[in-house]
């Protein structure tokens, strides 16, 4: 049966999320009372912003990285460096001057200074690391908005997973219901000698059927609303009913106008394009490795301990410094190659993101308009069902059509009425599929 295919593919998808995180329990329910937490798909969407640990992981790196931004400027300017010595000796040293004795060295040197560094041409690669770290910090702002759009868009298709199984499983108890009404006639019937005992006993036969297809059904209704709490981040045990209706749906739009909308408004490409500027500047960070680096300096000094020969408590020193690492085993250059395969791979990927944007587009655009022209033929494939059940039903009774024709009829009306819910569900999940293509950050409901 199609309604078995169904929920096939619905425990496909969703019963190993569930058994991982230990959400499906043997003869899970849901109650749908006044203590149950109703949803509506509007809601579903704060529901899981709010709540989402990737969300929060994704803010906390994005304001990790304002720190280390603002840190890297920091680090541009003036360095001020505190230090203290006091050392011992064994003895003092002592010279004889004339018929006095004048320490050279005491015995016990203290001494505390401040020295004042500003660095020269160290500055123009701590001014390029202050500026990587605002490239870093944009790419991190854009993988949080990324991650929302992520977010969001799931809980929504959640939201709709979950009413979709719980709309085929009130099909599915809608047929047992049909079924045990025929098999009340059935029974009728043959004590009236109107219908034989093998098709009696294939009406009772249809109503086991439909009540182990709708234990099949209720696990796939539990296993999508248990799918549905995790991606809300509800608890294991709040019960869960959804609020509302399935939204209404614009047309799709033309392919060539929503390829340059894509291009235009997706952030995948755009961080892409972030990542070379951050490869650059990669690169000359990794050029600045070859150029000696050059403080000018301000040192005052005080002498805490015994004076030696021609001491002074105070002392005040400013000057240059200057260091170059000559030779480095090659490691530089080797980080300047590594540098310049970033930046060919960070091209590329502006490439394959520009390439994936068209394939997600053009991918999402021929599955909502497949799923608009299947809303059409399935809403006319349960008129012709439900009229063919009637017709059937009236020559059962009549004893016209034996009861394998009418079980027959009543399953395929099932079937359509299932592939109705499941058309439906799948246009509103590609106009939101199409929504994420085009680069809207949120769900348009």
């Amino acid at each position: 049966m199609q309604t078995n295919i169904f929920y096939s593919q619905i425990l496909a998808w969703a019963v190993p999320m569930a058994l991982a995180a230990g959400l499906v329990a043997p003869h899970a329910a849901f109650a749908t009372g006044a203590g149950a937490v109703r949803i509506k798909l509007v809601d579903a969407v704060q529901l899981a912003l709010d709540r989402a640990p990737a969300v929060k992981a994704a803010e906390a790196q994005r304001n990790a990285q304002v720190e280390a931004r603002r840190g890297a400027w920091a680090d541009v300017g003036p360095r001020v460096t505190g230090a203290y010595n006091l050392v011992h000796f064994n003895n003092a040293v002592k010279v004889p001057f004339g018929q006095n004795l004048i320490v050279t060295r005491p015995a016990k040197v203290e001494t505390a200074a401040i020295t004042v560094a500003q660095p020269i041409t160290g500055a123009y690669g701590l001014i390029s690391k202050a500026k990587f770290e605002g490239l870093q910090e944009d790419l991190k702002e854009q993988a949080l908005k990324i991650t929302r759009s992520d977010v969001a868009f799931r809980a929504t298709d959640a939201w709709l997973m979950a009413f979709q199984a719980q709309r085929q499983l009130e099909i599915a108890e809608a047929s047992v219901a049909a079924a045990e009404s025929q098999a009340r006639d059935g029974n009728a019937m043959e004590r009236a000698g109107r219908v034989n005992r093998g098709d009696n006993l294939k009406l009772q036969l249809a109503v086991s059927a439909a009540k182990g297809n709708v234990a099949l059904v209720r696990a796939g209704r539990d296993t999508a609303f248990a799918v549905l709490r995790e991606v809300l981040n509800l608890a294991v045990t709040d019960e869960v009913a959804l609020d509302g209706e399935l939204p209404m749906v614009p047309p799709p739009p033309e392919a060539q106008q929503a390829l340059a909308e894509a291009l235009g408004q997706r952030l995948e490409p755009k961080q892409a394009r972030t990542g070379i500027d951050v490869a650059y500047m990669y690169k000359d960070l990794a050029y600045t490795t070859f150029t000696p680096q050059v403080n000018v300096f301000v040192k005052s000094e005080k002498n805490m301990g015994e004076l030696g020969l021609g001491g002074e408590k105070f002392t005040h020193s400013f000057g240059v410094q200057a260091t170059w690492d000559i030779w480095t085993n090659g490691a530089s250059f080797f980080q300047v190659r590594q540098a310049s395969q970033g930046v060919i791979a960070a091209e590329e990927g502006v490439r394959g993101a520009d390439q994936q944007v068209r394939l997600d587009i053009l991918q999402a655009l021929a599955n909502y308009k497949a799923a608009q022209e299947s809303l059409a033929v399935a809403k006319l494939g349960v008129d012709q069902a439900d009229e063919s059940y009637r017709i059937e039903q009236v020559r059962f009774r009549t004893g016209s059509r034996s009861a394998t024709d009418l079980v027959l009829a009543e399953t395929s009306r099932t079937a359509a009425k299932g592939r109705l819910v499941t058309t439906q569900t799948d246009l509103v999940r590609w106009n939101l599929k199409t929504q994420r293509a085009l680069g809207a950050e949120q769900p348009k409901l």
